[in-house]
């Protein structure tokens, strides 16, 4: 069942209450998860990762040839993303896949939230600090995605490896295959918003740079992020409906445990969307922990002690979060060594179909 969310307070639309009736609120509650997943799956996790990692892989592999840095930089971090992208969606988001048949958004509501998610995605949102800053969750006692600090740990490394190629601004700006790859982003992934904030090109290395980390922790960490605790947290179905068979309550007081339950979805939908979740969740057989590369792409010295530096920062910084995770009841795993694969790959050995 497709049923908005309305923002608006009215007499028919009240502001539930933790100190509401019980089943008053964990209706409010279970309405808000619902929302939440058909979200976080089609805006958070495949449009801010699948879709814009399809777009950042096809521009690399029409414009930027295998000799340039640019390309052996980033080609271990599109392993499968555009094989994934094409198996993902016959079971997921077409007439007949899981999101059409067994989610609140269905197949129009689908297209019309990532519509709107795409209209209103922004640079600053993308890259992981700017957008920490802007939703303001700092000083969160528990924000582990945050203090994992694996962002500032990619800049420094694609700043280690770029700078040795471009010395100066001037390089940037006169290398047209660099330009032409950041261009098609631009008008075909971004449809040419400047709002957006997306660069239109490149003139300076740090605007390169941050680029370019953004793109390989949207490939790599974002994904994982986003993907790796899915069933964890959604294998219970009241933490994730993925639909809902009544109407939201529209005055308090009148809701039941027999309410409760007659909204929850049916146990096929339960046992489709929980089955979906895991497949997701579910690491793939050929998985390749971030900062690994078993295709040597580049040769020179200086490349390689980047990479060799990158590994030992990774491994220093898997067991500080081993050791910080021990002090927590529920420990944040999900941005360990052996849980952020390389690419989308993470999920390519799934079959979702």
């Amino acid at each position: 069942m497709t049923q908005a969310l309305k923002q608006t307070p009215a007499k028919d639309n009240p502001i539930f209450l933790p100190t509401d009736s019980e089943y008053n609120w964990l209706l409010a509650k279970t309405f808000v998860r619902s929302a939440e997943f058909s979200d976080h799956q089609l805006n958070v996790h495949l449009l801010r990762t699948h879709l814009l990692a399809e777009v950042f892989s096809v521009s690399l592999l029409r414009n930027v040839p295998t000799v340039h840095p640019l390309y052996k930089l980033l080609v271990p971090h599109t392993r499968y993303s555009l094989q994934i992208n094409v198996m993902a969606p016959l079971a997921l988001i077409s007439e007949d896949g899981f999101f059409t048949k067994f989610s609140a958004s269905g197949g129009d509501g689908m297209v019309t939230v990532l519509r709107r998610s795409l209209s209103e995605m922004t640079y600053r949102s993308l890259c992981m600090p700017e957008d920490i800053d802007e939703r303001e969750p700092r000083d969160l006692p528990s924000n582990y995605y945050r203090e994992v600090f694996l962002y500032e740990l990619f800049q420094r490394f694609v700043d280690g490896i770029l700078t040795h190629y471009y010395n100066t601004n001037a390089d940037v700006w006169k290398d047209h295959e660099l330009q032409k790859w950041i261009s098609d982003i631009f008008v075909e992934g971004f449809h040419s918003r400047k709002e957006s904030g997306i660069p239109q090109k490149f003139v300076t290395v740090a605007e390169l740079v941050k680029f370019v980390t953004m793109v390989m922790f949207t490939h790599s960490a974002q994904q994982a992020a986003v993907n790796s605790g899915q069933f964890d947290f959604g294998a219970w179905m009241p933490n994730c409906p993925a639909t809902l068979q009544l109407p939201p309550p529209t005055t308090k007081g009148k809701s039941s445990e027999n309410t409760l339950l007659q909204t929850r979805p049916d146990v096929n939908v339960t046992v489709n969307g929980v089955t979906v979740m895991y497949l997701l969740s579910k690491q793939s057989t050929d998985f390749v922990a971030l900062g690994l590369y078993p295709d040597q792409h580049f040769c020179e010295e200086t490349p390689l002690k980047r990479i060799e530096k990158l590994q030992g920062e990774l491994e220093v910084l898997d067991v500080s979060i081993k050791v910080r995770n021990k002090s927590l009841d529920l420990p944040y795993t999900y941005l360990r060594l052996t849980a952020v694969e390389n690419s989308l790959a993470f999920e390519c050995a799934v079959d979702v179909t």
